[in-house]
């Protein structure tokens, strides 16, 4: 109780209840009314083209949510196959049910089946709750369209409909895709917007990186303690139409840690059931035993001509956000280290380890900015001497709830300019933190806002003028970023509206 009383963040909430209850509520449908925003938002931004449908969706069958991530290594690195992930409704036995995977390449012809019967095929952390299905297909055609349904094949009933999805192309060297990338993307009308731009620009990238906080469940702290799941579920609904039909990858980020809501904090079953990353690391499949890492946490893997690194910008390093206890200082939290510096020791290896021949491209994530807020030099003084040292070339990151491009930089210090030259030795930083987050209506509070915002983030939400000096390009516009890795000596990144779809800003990094 003590931790409550001197946590100067939940003194904050408490005062700020009335007014900021009406704000939420207009940022983001109760779960009780998901199927209906559903049904009226989530079709009219699906693609003709994409084989979701609507009745698919949270309340919609016995088969949800249905999302893919990359898996598998081979010994040239890359990713042989992808693990297919979907849940089944609350308050049924779980073991009653199969975790099998039907997949053909051909519509309809399904001659490969995979069945996980292990202890992770199934897994529910919430007594009653939904319980969320993994199984890994590995060994899978490069270049080549697969459909598949998945669920429990004892009655095709139990199956989900077909989707498919297409792998990666066989000659790495001569590659070229684009990922869609943002993070802090709330559920409902906050990033409405955003969802519709991703849906109409849905032909135009192959996969999706979701740098955290997804979807704000925990923010719901005026109701019931059913709506951290409730308000999760509707998220992964309204994406499905993505995360279906291509790879889907995610890190963590604060709003992943716990449910602070008082109703989760009072209720002893639901406080131990949703703290440390509980429902983010059941609900999602990383590779992370395929290179190293632990749980969703961090991992790392390739694609075309490019290694992709997922950090925890939250746990496990020195003066770690989240690693006694969360933001709150109500529950504890992190300590996913098996041994003492491990992460720090997995990050290193990780990067030494790039073939950087056949990936010249060194692409790192994580939540939070190395730069731009208050207390972004913690994990700038973990972590960039090493993003530095094995030449990353771009650090993407979400947390402010806007965007930022900084010129390459190093020790607070930048050049004022992109050539090879100008960032050897320093690291491009992007902050795409503005898709649409819960406290998007809230900043219409003005003064009041700017400064609550501060005490309940520490900083994280808003730049406050921190690091000004090292900004290219900044813009308050709802967005997500489209990276292109063009071929092995040039890469793209562009900012997308998510209210126009118009291109904001623009950049190319050249070897």
């Amino acid at each position: 109780m003590h931790r409550l009383i001197m946590s100067r963040s939940w003194v904050v909430v408490l005062a700020l209840v009335a007014i900021l209850h009406v704000n939420l509520v207009r940022a983001a449908r109760l779960p009780s009314q998901g199927k209906q925003l559903l049904d009226n938002n989530f079709a009219a931004v699906v693609p003709q083209d994409v084989d979701v449908d609507v009745d698919d969706v949270r309340g919609g069958g016995i088969v949800s949510l249905v999302r893919l991530a990359f898996a598998g290594i081979n010994d040239q690195g890359r990713s042989t196959g992808v693990s297919i992930s979907w849940s089944t409704p609350a308050n049924m036995d779980p073991g009653a049910f199969k975790s099998v995977v039907l997949m053909g390449t051909e519509p309809g012809n399904f001659s490969i089946r995979h069945e996980n019967t292990g202890e992770k095929s199934q897994v529910t952390y919430l007594p009653g709750g939904s319980a969320h299905h993994h199984v890994v297909v590995l060994d899978l055609l490069p270049g080549t369209r697969y459909y598949y349904k998945c669920g429990d094949d004892s009655d095709m009933t139990l199956m989900s409909k077909e989707f498919s999805f297409v792998t990666e192309p066989e000659d790495i060297s001569k590659t070229s895709f684009t990922v869609a990338v943002w993070g802090d993307m709330g559920q409902g009308e906050c990033s409405n917007g955003t969802r519709t731009q991703l849906a109409k620009k849905y032909g135009e990238y192959d996969w999706a990186w979701h740098l955290g906080d997804i979807a704000y469940q925990d923010d719901w702290l005026f109701f019931d303690k059913a709506a951290y799941e409730g308000v999760l579920d509707d998220y992964m609904a309204s994406m499905e139409f993505i995360t279906a039909t291509k790879p889907y990858m995610v890190l963590p980020g604060n709003h992943e840690v716990d449910c602070h809501s008082m109703f989760c904090i009072l209720d002893s079953t639901y406080r131990n059931a949703l703290r440390n990353f509980t429902a983010y690391n059941a609900r999602w499949r990383m590779p992370s035993e395929e290179t190293g890492g632990v749980m969703n946490m961090w991992y790392s893997f390739n694609y075309g001509p490019a290694h992709f690194v997922s950090m925890d910008a939250e746990t496990d390093f020195p003066g770690a956000y989240e690693n006694v206890h969360d933001e709150f200082f109500l529950l504890d939290s992190g300590h996913f280290n098996p041994t003492p510096n491990a992460y720090l020791e997995w990050l290193e290896r990780d990067l030494r380890g790039v073939n950087r021949t056949q990936r010249p491209w060194l692409i790192a994530a994580g939540h939070r900015p190395m730069y731009l807020y208050e207390n972004a030099t913690v994990l700038r003084a973990a972590v960039e001497d090493l993003l530095v040292k094995y030449d990353v070339d771009l650090y993407l990151s979400g947390h402010i709830h806007r965007y930022y491009r900084t010129y390459p930089a190093r020790d607070g210090q930048c050049v004022k300019g992109y050539t090879a030259e100008d960032r050897e030795g320093r690291v491009v930083n992007i902050v795409t933190g503005g898709p649409g987050a819960i406290d998007r209506p809230m900043m219409g509070l003005g003064a009041a806002w700017t400064k609550a915002k501060g005490w309940l983030a520490g900083g994280g939400w808003g730049a406050g003028g921190v690091d000004q000096d090292l900004v290219a390009k900044e813009t308050t516009e709802k967005s997500f970023g489209l990276l292109s890795v063009m071929n092995a000596t040039a890469i793209r990144w562009e900012l997308v509206s998510g209210v126009t779809g118009d291109t904001i800003d623009e950049l190319v990094l050249t070897k």
